[in-house]
């Protein structure tokens, strides 16, 4: 008993070889699925963006207009969509390193995976200020815009790098084709 037992954690410890042959269905889901998450994601991020400036504006606002901007929930609905974000950006990041993993057995140490893992350390460090934005420290918020700031610049930077890998990817699915 003991020794079926080792042998079994023995083989859930050793690495294993991985059949990874896809269909070309399949494995072009695999390579398409992190580029449209992530211009989704980039799309929502620019919606966020906006909900923010508007939580701006409510801020500074007189009387009458905060009324009037503060019914909108502003400030509720940047919060959701930025804890959606941050939510979908780390799934897309994973998801991406994982999909390359399965159709090359390797990473690429590139400008995207560097700039795109360097995405999440910022939106990771924007949403540790929340809780101090919402005890009024405005020192935060300028943090946390500083953050969100820099996630932006860069996410914009990856649509670029991304959009060259995809036409790469389409180009040696075209070859193999």
């Amino acid at each position: 008993m003991v020794s079926f037992v080792s042998t079994q954690l023995a083989h859930l410890i050793a690495p294993q070889p991985m059949n990874t042959e896809f269909s070309p269905f399949l494995k072009a889901i695999i390579s398409f699925a992190h580029p449209v998450l992530m211009l989704g994601a980039l799309a929502a991020t620019l919606y966020a963006l906006y909900l923010g400036i508007l939580v701006r504006r409510t801020r500074s606002a007189d009387a009458e207009a905060r009324k009037q901007m503060i019914k909108a929930k502003y400030n509720q609905r940047h919060f959701q969509w930025g804890a959606v974000l941050l939510a979908v950006w780390v799934i897309g990041t994973v998801g991406g390193m994982t999909a390359t993993y399965l159709l090359y057995h390797k990473l690429f140490v590139s400008p995207h995976l560097v700039v795109g893992l360097s995405t999440i350390c910022f939106a990771a460090l924007a949403a540790i200020f929340v809780p101090l934005m919402l005890q009024g420290k405005e020192w935060a918020r300028l943090l946390h815009i500083t953050f969100t700031s820099l996630v932006l610049g860069c996410f914009l930077a990856q649509a670029v790098t991304g959009l060259q890998i995809v036409q790469k990817m389409i180009g040696e699915m075209l070859k193999t084709a």
